[in-house]
């Protein structure tokens, strides 16, 4: 059997493909988005760690002050069957009920919350003595509450602590006897340097306590 084969029959092993220009300039886009990306992620990244750094900071000046506020408030209770405290700047007569130091950069004061007619500074009379100040603990400063001798952090990373005392005629004193109102203001700051300032960020916050039992007749 003869077989005929079509003169117009081609067969053809040829495929197609990407040259090497193609390739690298595919790759070069590529590299060229892959970079833009991880840009972007590198931006959002350090503005959402900026943004949680100045949140926390100032949730610990709002939770120092609150617990400052709440806590001093409360200073001189119990005063109808306790000694008053006098003296200037440091109390004289200890124990006494009310202020019984006040300086600049700390404030102690006492009360007598279980009513039972002893301060002493002890497990019987927790929360009765109280001391806020500042202190250094591991190279950070922080927000320190002392009660009955043991000194505990409220926050850290506290840069500055003031305190002011003004008497019922909202005249400055540092007379014990005289304290009516307690202005505070509390700076907390960031714990790391936020590289756009060079600097760490810093959150103020004032507020002022009239602590009732200071008013009270006979005080």
């Amino acid at each position: 059997m003869k077989i005929n084969h079509d003169k117009n029959c081609q067969y053809s092993n040829h495929k197609s493909g990407f040259t090497l220009i193609e390739l690298l300039i595919a790759m070069f886009v590529g590299i060229i988005v892959l970079s833009a990306i991880y840009a972007v992620f590198i931006a959002q990244n350090k503005e959402y760690n900026k943004q949680e750094q100045i949140t926390v900071m100032q949730q610990n000046a709002r939770m120092a002050m609150d617990m400052m506020t709440r806590e001093i408030m409360m200073a001189g209770y119990g005063a109808s069957t306790l000694t008053r405290c006098a003296g200037t700047t440091t109390a004289t007569n200890t124990p006494c009920v009310g202020i019984t130091a006040a300086t600049a950069h700390s404030i102690s004061f006492t009360a007598d919350l279980n009513g039972d007619g002893d301060l002493t500074a002890d497990s019987s009379n927790p929360n009765e003595n109280i001391t806020y100040d500042l202190y250094t603990s591991s190279g950070i400063q922080a927000l320190g509450r002392v009660t009955n001798g043991t000194r505990s952090p409220v926050v850290e990373n506290v840069s500055s602590l003031i305190f002011g005392y003004f008497d019922a005629s909202e005249i400055a004193t540092t007379n014990l006897a005289n304290i009516r109102r307690i202005q505070i203001t509390i700076t907390t700051q960031t714990a790391n340097i936020d590289v756009d300032l060079g600097a760490v960020r810093t959150f103020t916050l004032t507020s002022n306590v009239k602590p009732r039992n200071l008013g009270m007749a006979g005080y």
